[in-house]
């Protein structure tokens, strides 16, 4: 499954760029999950515990988030592996930030691909997606609820 969206902060580049990095603040922004979990020996990798609240796709997942690819500040890959709920979902998102120094503002823009299996698969793929959209947009929303203020 292919995802595709844009999120436009009110910030530098380089501020988002440090939020985006920092696992507390992360943790903050998904929704259901209280903390990531470094993985000892791997770098920009973390161990993740959510308990999701959307329709069909609630429930209780734990899964890997690594960070690779990094070229600071305009853009990274992000690999996410987890299982829940009687299906196993991975997938990678390519990460980029664009700068608009006129408006000071920075837009994010993400390609991802998903493979899901299991129980949510049997959901649809219109299903799922909305409701992956949905997540992301909630995810970057709370990021941006923890920008410095001016």
């Amino acid at each position: 499954m292919e995802l595709t969206g844009s999120y436009l902060f009110e910030a530098d580049q380089d501020t988002v760029w440090k939020l985006l990095m920092d696992p507390d603040a992360i943790a903050k922004a998904i929704p259901g999950v209280k903390e990531l979990i470094p993985v000892e020996g791997e770098e920009l990798t973390w161990r993740a515990a959510a308990k999701v609240g959307f329709a069909a796709l609630s429930g209780h997942y734990a899964g890997v988030i690594k960070m690779s690819e990094v070229e600071a500040p305009t853009q990274y890959r992000l690999t996410v592996n987890g299982e829940g709920q009687q299906s196993v979902i991975g997938g990678t998102a390519l990460i980029k930030l664009t700068f608009n120094p006129e408006k000071n503002e920075t837009l994010v823009h993400w390609d991802a691909h998903a493979n899901i299996s299991g129980k949510i698969a049997s959901l649809g793929q219109r299903l799922i997606g909305a409701g992956a959209n949905v997540m992301s947009k909630q995810f970057f929303h709370e990021l941006a609820k923890q920008l410095p203020t001016r």
